[in-house]
C-alpha cells in the first residue's frame, strides 16, 4: 500500500485513477483546484491548491510514496492559458517534491510529435509540433526534466483518449451523425490514435507500479491497439447509433473556412457559435499513428478495451444524456 497524491484528482481521468488507486487498498492525497465542486471518493484526502498560479507546498509531500500529475488544461483555448495550467503547473506540481518519492508519472500527450504522415511513430522520433495544446504539453515536459537529476519521472504520452467521461469534442461528432450532417472530412483515410479512458488509466497504475526506470526521465506512447481511420471510426460510430454513415466527404480547407466565418458571424452575435472548433478539425484528419512496444515491453501495458467495445459504450453513455427516451 502507497500514499499516492494525485493532482487534477477531480479530473475525468484523476477520477478514475484516484478510484482505481483506492480500489486496490492505496491512500489517495488529492490536490484539486480551490472551490473546486468536482467530487472525491470519501477515502481521499483533499488539499485545494492552484498549480497554475504557485509551487505545491513541501508539507504536502509529507508520507507520500508516488506522484501521479493529471491535472491539466486541453481542447481549443488561448496559448497563454495552456501553457500556465499544462507547464507551468507541472513546474509547480514539481518544484517541492522530494527526492525520496519512488515515482513520478505526468499526463503528456502523443500532440508533442506533430505529424508524421505515413510513418508509425515511437518514442525516439523528434517532437515538431504545431498546435498550441502540443507545445504547451512539450514544454511541460521541458519544465519537468529540470528535476529528472532526483527524481524517477515516467512521462505517458497518450493518444485521444475517449470514453463516458470524456465528452467534449465526441458528443458533438455524434451530435452531427445523429442529424445526417457529418461528412468525412478530407479523404477519411488518415488514422487516429484513440485510447480508452480505462486504459488510460490501467497505464498510469501500471507506470506508478512500475520498478526504477532505465534513466531518470523516460517516456511512453500510451495509444489503443487498433489503427482504424477517420472514415472507418465514423462508419463504426454510425453503425452503433444506427444511423446512416456520412454521405461524401468534404475539402479540409473548406471546412476550416466555414468555422472561421461562423466564429466571426458569432462574435457580431450573427449567428450562433460553430459546434466543431479548429482543434476538433486537427484531431479528425492529422494521420497519427503510434508504437508502444516500449510500453508493452517495460510496463506490461496491452490496451484491453476493443474499439467496437468502447465505441458501443460511448454511444450508449451519448443517448442517456442527448436522447433519455431513446
Amino acid at each position: 500500500m502507497s500514499l499516492v497524491l494525485v493532482t487534477g484528482a477531480t479530473g475525468r481521468l484523476g477520477s478514475l485513477v484516484a478510484s482505481a488507486l483506492l480500489e486496490r487498498g492505496d491512500e489517495v492525497r488529492a490536490i484539486v483546484r480551490p472551490q473546486s465542486t468536482g467530487k472525491l471518493p470519501r477515502a481521499a484526502e483533499r488539499i485545494e491548491h492552484d498549480l497554475g498560479s504557485a509551487a505545491l507546498p513541501a508539507s504536502a509531500f509529507a508520507g507520500v510514496q508516488k506522484v501521479a500529475h493529471l491535472a491539466g488544461l486541453v481542447g481549443e483555448h488561448p496559448y497563454s492559458q495552456l501553457v500556465l495550467a499544462n507547464a507551468f503547473a507541472t513546474k509547480h506540481a514539481l518544484a517541492n517534491c522530494p527526492p525520496e518519492v519512488e515515482k513520478v508519472v505526468l499526463a503528456s500527450s502523443i500532440s508533442i510529435y506533430g505529424e508524421y504522415k505515413g510513418q508509425v511513430v515511437d518514442e525516439t522520433f523528434e517532437p515538431r509540433c504545431e498546435s498550441p495544446y502540443g507545445k504547451s504539453k512539450l514544454l511541460a515536459e521541458t519544465f519537468a526534466r529540470e528535476y529528472g537529476g532526483s527524481l524517477p519521472i515516467v512521462f505517458l504520452r497518450f493518444g485521444m483518449i475517449y470514453g463516458p467521461a470524456f465528452e467534449d469534442g465526441y458528443f458533438q461528432i455524434l451530435d452531427r451523425l445523429s442529424a445526417g450532417k457529418m461528412r468525412v472530412l478530407g479523404s477519411g483515410e488518415n488514422r487516429l490514435p484513440l485510447l480508452h479512458q480505462s486504459d488510460a488509466a490501467l497505464a498510469t497504475l501500471l507506470a506508478l507500479d512500475s520498478g526504477a526506470v532505465s534513466s531518470h526521465c523516460r517516456e511512453y506512447n500510451v495509444v489503443g491497439r487498433e489503427k482504424l481511420s477517420q472514415k472507418e471510426l465514423l462508419n463504426l460510430a454510425s453503425a452503433q447509433l444506427k444511423v446512416a454513415p456520412p454521405a461524401g466527404s468534404v475539402p479540409v480547407i473548406a471546412v476550416r473556412a466555414s468555422v472561421f466565418a461562423k466564429r466571426f458571424l458569432s462574435a457580431l452575435h450573427l449567428a450562433a457559435p460553430p459546434s466543431f472548433s479548429e482543434e476538433n478539425i486537427r484531431q479528425l484528419t492529422l494521420d497519427r499513428a503510434y508504437s508502444c512496444d516500449r510500453a508493452d515491453a517495460e510496463l506490461g501495458f496491452k490496451p484491453k478495451v476493443k474499439l467496437s467495445d468502447g465505441l458501443k459504450e460511448t454511444v450508449g453513455a451519448y443517448l442517456a444524456k442527448r436522447h433519455p427516451q431513446v
